[in-house]
């Protein structure tokens, strides 16, 4: 009997910790990062004025959507630095008992600092331009081109479609149609495009005339080699005009 229970125990043990693992190493892809939070980053955006595309981009790229360490152990995805009592990391940065907040801290953050408050009765909430730009000269990030790139993933997944009012009803509810409910169109799109090209899921560069190396392109986009070489397959660091790499 005692060692049947011995048994039972391990296999218990067991399960728990296989649960926990593929807990941890689930993936999000942009769409589906992007259909877990956008009801959240809209609802924020109706309550305080910070568009929802702004919440997002900034999610998406300080979390890597989702699958950073920081995300996965902290609830941590807007790469705020602070306090934290986790023992399965070391980290200088905050951690949140959820995600959701972590997404309240976010716009608390953006309205206890003075460099940031303003943004709030400045830009209306379909002026996402100006908001990260904005947050972006408070300092939110010492990366140069960290504007640049938020504001490109709110254009390539076309996040502003969040920030308009009359679609509010349709992204939160799924507006009902003859009694079934209407698909996104905005990520029935993604997934579509997923689906055909794997290549969305992460940042292609075509490498044009005067990329010849990986080292000058590591530098420019502030990658590293070894990323660079595993993600896209390489066998050398030489590169020819029209080759596609994954950043």
């Amino acid at each position: 009997m005692q060692k049947t229970g011995i048994g039972k125990y391990i296999l218990v043990l067991l399960m728990f910790v296989f649960t926990v693992k593929m807990t941890i190493a689930q993936k999000f892809s942009p769409s589906s990062y992007i259909a877990e939070y956008k009801e959240m980053a809209q609802q924020l955006m109706t309550e305080t004025g910070v568009p929802a595309s702004v919440i997002l981009a900034v999610a998406i790229h300080e979390s890597a959507y989702g699958n950073s360490r920081i995300a996965k152990h902290l609830n941590n995805h807007f790469g705020v630095k602070g306090r934290n009592s986790s023992r399965a990391i070391r980290s200088a940065y905050k951690g949140y008992s959820s995600v959701r907040d972590s997404y309240l801290d976010f716009i608390d953050l953006l309205q206890r600092r003075k460099s940031t408050s303003s943004l709030f009765d400045d830009h209306s909430q379909e002026d996402y331009k100006s908001w990260v730009r904005g947050i972006a000269r408070s300092g939110y990030s010492t990366t140069r081109d960290w504007s640049s790139k938020v504001l490109a993933t709110i254009n390539r997944y076309d996040l502003d479609e969040y920030d308009r009012v009359e679609t509010l009803g349709e992204t939160s509810a799924l507006a009902q149609t003859n009694g079934a409910p209407k698909e996104d169109i905005l990520l029935a799109e993604m997934n579509k495009n997923a689906t055909a090209n794997t290549f969305d899921v992460l940042n292609v560069l075509v490498v044009k005339k005067g990329d010849d190396t990986l080292t000058a392109l590591v530098k420019k986009y502030n990658s590293s080699t070894e990323v660079l070489k595993k993600r896209s397959k390489l066998a050398s660091t030489k590169l020819s005009v029209g080759q596609k790499l994954l950043l």
